[in-house]
């Protein structure tokens, strides 16, 4: 008996815009000379935010999958704000942008990332409809 599985359409689509912009965040980390270790956390940190996208999208979650996302999902959050006050500080336009244009870096930010930090939540801490007992189980 196999079940059918509700895609996440709108989630497809904007994983796979977001996975274009990722490639876009990564030229950046490279053009902005950051440290390579840095460089290569955000490539990795870049893959399992897409992965959990499209877990998510496709409604691919197992219960292994939503335990590892518990500690996966600080991680995801921790790093937009660690790679956020990096390229702040450090970044090409640093310290050369005033005030509203960084509170506006940050918004636009969050709005982009929005999406994802939803469904990496989701995939770790959304709780599982139960099934009912019956007499016959």
């Amino acid at each position: 008996m196999s079940e059918s599985v509700k895609v996440r359409l709108w989630m497809l689509v904007y994983t796979i815009i977001f996975g274009l912009l990722c490639v876009m965040f990564f030229y950046n980390n490279i053009e902005n000379k950051y440290h390579v270790a840095y460089i290569a956390w955000s490539g990795i940190d870049f893959i399992i935010v897409l992965v959990g996208n499209l877990i998510y999208s496709l409604n691919r979650a197992t219960p292994l999958i939503r335990k590892i996302w518990k500690g996966i999902f600080p991680v995801v959050v921790l790093d937009f704000i660690v790679g956020g006050v990096i390229d702040f500080n450090f970044g090409a336009h640093a310290h050369t942008m005033t005030l509203l244009g960084d509170v506006l870096t940050w918004i636009i930010g969050f709005a982009l990332f929005f999406p994802s930090f939803r469904a990496h939540y989701l995939l770790g801490y959304k709780r599982q409809p139960t099934k009912p007992c019956t007499a016959t189980e």
